[in-house]
């Protein structure tokens, strides 16, 4: 799946390729003429020129034919009216008009410039490159021959030849900043988030509402770990803009993985109401919805999302939605929607997994065994993964190998209550009491799930009653003080009285 908050971006990319002219309006903007042109061609440039910016096209193409009329050695008129064609689409008429301005003047790298990018729109890279080579040719300083074909090399994933043309282009124009964001992006891509945050943080230092520079800040330090540095970075760059996708799905993922709720879902209602409604918006809305076991509105996300393919089928879609009919109790729903999901993507990690535990509940374990093994690679589940494989090598009655994957599920989730609840089952079962303190002790002291402390409660008062330190005799009486602060006053009373005798004995 493509990444859905990385902005490479698409915009930017089709932007320097198709647009690389709106940087200058047209062709150097003409700054050489003055208010007066001395020439009737230029006169009639600049008057093109304003009528291309206020969007009157065919004015501004009828201004340029007259001016290719009048005698002149310049061929920008021709350049101009190029880039008229390329903005409507026609590149192939496009094409004619650089073609003409070459011929007119050999010496302007520009025309083989410009007809690159319609051949890279049209989708002819090669031919493309060529004519990048041709302009630098003609030019050895043509900063955008090298920024443009820098930016065909990023569409094309050669990051490194990327960034060579991309640094070229810095060097023969220092004040375009172009460049230092694209090597930015490029840096990215190449997982070099030192160099890449600071192209980025100059780019921002130097410009004025930079969403998309700030965006991608916010996704290095995501990247990097740094959510609350990405956060600030993402809300800045919604102040300035408000429609982009990639923003709220970027705030809403991470504040659902800080397990703030309500943060969470109202970045996904706040992009769904400002028209963003896509297929990655309803699927990540969905995934958090999910997080905090809202399954029934998560299905509705995810019947959403499956209608924006229009009628082409994704595979993570069909397996959410199982995920979900699983939570609700609909095992038969959920296995239909699992094998769909299968069908597309035999090696999808969710529906391997989510078939593993309906095999558990239906006591397959060996058959469980094959397909959590199959899916063991997804980060995202490799924790309950092995903590399922322990069950079920402990059904299948290999003790060792289900110790050791006890173990390994809790390395990969070590702060995961469900995986330390079957842990301590386990090791109580096997009466290890003493491991089963050590490994747990950190985690009791913030948990207020019932159930964990009810099993750790079993832990700490068999320690007291074979050891009887008054330590764990103490330890054992503040578990039973958790539980009853929970609302369960009169769980353990006849444990607690017995406990608080032993206590008294140290007295």
């Amino acid at each position: 799946m493509a990444n859905k908050y990385f902005v490479k971006s698409k915009d930017l990319i089709n932007k320097i390729i198709d647009k690389v002219r709106r940087a200058n309006s047209f062709v150097d903007n003409y700054k050489k003429v003055g208010k007066i042109p001395s020439m009737p061609t230029n006169a009639f440039i600049n008057m093109a020129s304003s009528m291309y910016s206020m969007g009157r096209l065919q004015e501004a193409e009828d201004l340029l034919r007259s001016a290719v009329c009048f005698p002149s050695k310049s061929s920008n008129a021709l350049l101009n009216l190029g880039i008229i064609k390329q903005s409507t689409g026609d590149y192939s008429q496009a094409i004619k008009y650089y073609l003409a301005a070459y011929k007119k003047d050999k010496n302007n790298s520009k025309s083989f410039v410009l007809w690159g990018n319609c051949l890279a729109i049209m989708g002819n890279l090669e031919g493309a490159a060529k004519k990048y080579e041709k302009a630098l040719d003609i030019n050895p300083e043509d900063a955008e021959a090298y920024l443009s074909w820098g930016a065909l090399l990023i569409k094309q994933k050669q990051y490194r030849n990327a960034k060579e043309k991309l640094q070229e282009s810095m060097k023969y124009n220092k004040k375009d900043l172009r460049p230092m964001y694209m090597i930015g992006i490029v840096d990215i891509e190449l997982g070099d988030y030192v160099s890449a945050l600071a192209c980025l943080k100059y780019v921002i230092s130097c410009t004025e509402n930079n969403h998309e520079a700030l965006h991608n800040i916010a996704y290095i330090y995501f990247k990097t770990e740094k959510y609350d540095e990405a956060i600030s970075y993402a809300k800045k760059s919604l102040t300035i803009f408000q429609y982009k996708i990639e923003t709220y799905l970027l705030l809403g993922d991470i504040y659902a993985m800080k397990n703030k709720e309500k943060e969470s879902l109202s970045f996904y209602k706040m992009a769904e109401m400002n028209g963003l409604k896509t297929f990655y918006l309803y699927l990540s809305w969905a995934t958090s919805l999910q997080k905090f076991n809202h399954h029934n509105e998560a299905i509705e996300k995810l019947e959403k999302a499956n209608e924006l393919l229009h009628g082409k089928d994704s595979d993570e879609i069909y397996a959410r939605l199982a995920f979900s009919l699983y939570k609700i109790g609909d095992s038969e729903k959920s296995l239909e929607n699992i094998m769909k999901s299968l069908e597309f993507n035999p090696n999808n990690h969710l529906a391997n997994f989510l078939w593993a535990k309906l095999e558990m509940d239906n006591r397959n374990y060996e058959h469980a065994m094959e397909l959590l093994i199959r899916c063991e690679k997804d980060y995202e589940t490799k924790g309950k993964n092995f903590m399922f494989q322990a069950i079920c090598y402990l059904e299948l009655g290999n003790v060792e190998k289900s110790a050791k994957s006890f173990e390994k599920a809790l390395e990969y989730s070590n702060d995961s209550e469900d995986i330390a609840l079957e842990y301590m089952k386990f090791l109580i079962k096997k009466e290890s009491y003493e491991l089963a303190n050590t490994k747990f002790k950190q985690l009791m002291k913030t948990t207020k799930n019932k159930d964990l402390l009810n099993n750790y409660f079993i832990i700490t008062y068999n320690l007291a009653k074979q050891n009887s330190y008054k330590y764990n005799v103490e330890k054992a009486l503040e578990v039973i003080k958790k539980i009853e602060d929970l609302g369960y006053k009169h769980l353990y009373s006849d444990e607690k009285s017995e406990l608080e005798g032993l206590l008294r004995d140290y007295e």
